[in-house]
């Protein structure tokens, strides 16, 4: 089961990159750019093909990709359709097009996601407004399993005080407080089919922690699911994103201030690994995981470092500003000194994730 994790993660991975490269290929195909070659993977071709003025790839090693276009790195000349050629605004467009096709791919998954789960709508106090506490799941052996608790049971009292009332917590926090703090033996007033039953709770209070622990995760109870309409999923994915965002954001961050760590950044070979882990604990989850990497990848393009997608697009602003390109040499050194320091990055975070793996 686990090669076939490799394989399913690696997919995932190549069809991001492919779907990266799609967008370069697409918006130059569409602006009139002669493309040369577009591949998918590097290293020795498994399969190629010429159609039209395009040669057509798949390469041996999938953690990649290439969109070449005719002049890239020339002056312009009289041709038309070689890349150097054209107005600035529509190199923009295909350098910009590839990081695009990434933030979109994890906004549509986000979308779909969204739209095909449906929303739970939690019963509510008739008194108070507030989510009525339902036993998701009972320890076996605790004290909650000895007095007779059941999933499914809602939880009304601890020794006689509502949840409900407590101040401005929540009915769920209110409940968990009040059992830390009911000591070794009390009393639990639940409602069960319909009817109210009180459980006589022993032997709660854990040294340990210094409160009473019964053995119960309590949840808000579910009235019922209802679809998510267009409208919020569309809302709902973009905040999804926003949020991915921000934590990222905020774990670079951290490394700046605390220093990177060992495992603190993955490459390809790391990201696959951690796709298997979160496949064999459930494979759904992939789909999220999924949104992460081909977001993380759009946004890490449009950094504006020499060789990635975002340098590029800064040296044509820069071009735009002054009314004329930059020399070409200097524009290419500088790539290419960017594109070995890239390549060295990506040696080294290898070697970080031999090492974690072993």
């Amino acid at each position: 089961m686990t090669i076939l994790y490799i394989v399913i993660a690696i997919l995932i991975l190549a069809f991001i990159i492919f779907f990266h490269e799609l967008g370069h290929y697409t918006a130059g195909k569409l602006l009139g750019f002669r493309i040369l070659d577009f591949s998918l993977g590097f290293g020795p071709a498994l399969l190629k093909f010429k159609k039209g003025e395009t040669n057509y790839a798949i390469r041996a090693i999938p953690f990649g990709g290439a969109c070449q276009f005719d002049g890239e790195d020339a002056d312009a000349e009289d041709d038309p359709r070689r890349f150097n050629a054209q107005p600035v605004w529509k190199r923009f467009i295909v350098i910009f097009a590839g990081p695009f096709m990434n933030i979109l791919l994890a906004f549509l998954i986000a979308f779909f996601v969204l739209i095909a789960t449906p929303v739970d709508i939690y019963a509510t106090d008739a008194a108070t407004g507030d989510y009525i506490p339902e036993v998701i799941s009972v320890d076996d052996d605790g004290a909650a399993d000895a007095a007779g608790l059941l999933p499914g049971d809602l939880m009304l009292a601890v020794n006689g005080q509502s949840p409900f009332v407590q101040d401005d917590e929540s009915s769920i926090n209110a409940l968990v407080n009040l059992i830390g703090g009911a000591g070794d033996e009390f009393i639990l007033t639940i409602e069960r089919d319909g009817e109210t039953i009180d459980l006589p709770i022993k032997n709660a209070y854990n040294e340990e922690t210094k409160t009473s622990v019964i053995g119960i995760r309590v949840g808000a109870l579910i009235e019922r699911t209802e679809a998510r309409t267009f409208g919020a999923s569309v809302v709902g994915s973009a905040d999804y994103l926003i949020n991915i965002v921000r934590a990222t954001a905020q774990a670079f961050a951290n490394m700046f201030k605390n220093g990177i760590h060992q495992g603190d950044v993955s490459g390809a070979l790391g990201t696959v690994a951690v796709m298997v882990d979160v496949a064999q604990e459930r494979a759904a989850d992939l789909v999220y995981v999924a949104i992460i990497i081909t977001l993380s990848l759009g946004l890490f393009n449009l950094i504006p470092f020499p060789a990635l997608d975002g340098g590029r697009l800064l040296f044509l602003v820069i071009e735009a500003i002054i009314g004329r390109p930059l020399n070409r040499k200097v524009e290419g050194i500088v790539n290419m000194v960017g594109l070995m320091l890239l390549f060295g990055l990506m040696i080294i975070v290898t070697i970080s994730d031999v090492i974690s793996l072993f």
